[in-house]
């Protein structure tokens, strides 16, 4: 089983906006993987009909394509000529005050390229490991 490492947190992050963002991205990246990837795996039965590997992937197919909606990867029709963008902010708190809003999506960080980084660095089945 790989080292999972943990995250960089809000106090440590770089100061450059660009990094920033990729921070931010990161912490978004270890919370989808630590509450949705990996409690989704957490629930397979070792003598189930479909393989570890293979839910494994269909797991990380459906939460790369969720990176791909927030990065507009495909065209999202709202109606009447509009198009619809999901945006991801973190939103760091301190005694219920904004401490800082960094919006995540869309911007210049690759969110789907930065999925498989957070699957190596915080995920329990790197992809080396399926």
């Amino acid at each position: 089983m790989p080292t999972i490492k943990s995250p960089r947190l809000h106090d440590a992050w770089r100061k450059s906006a660009v990094d920033r963002e990729e921070d931010a991205a990161s912490l978004f990246g270890y919370y989808l993987i630590k509450h949705c990837r990996e409690e989704a795996l957490a629930k397979l039965k070792s003598a189930t009909v479909v393989s570890r590997s293979q839910v494994v992937e269909a797991v990380d197919t459906a939460l790369h394509n969720v990176m791909d909606l927030l990065e507009g990867f495909w065209r999202l029709d709202a109606g009447g000529g509009k198009q619809l963008e999901l945006a991801l902010h973190v939103l760091v708190t301190e005694e219920g005050q904004t401490a800082e809003d960094v919006q995540v999506s869309p911007s210049q960080i690759d969110l789907p390229i930065g999925y498989w980084a957070w699957v190596e660095n915080y995920g329990s089945t790197p992809s080396g490991d399926r």
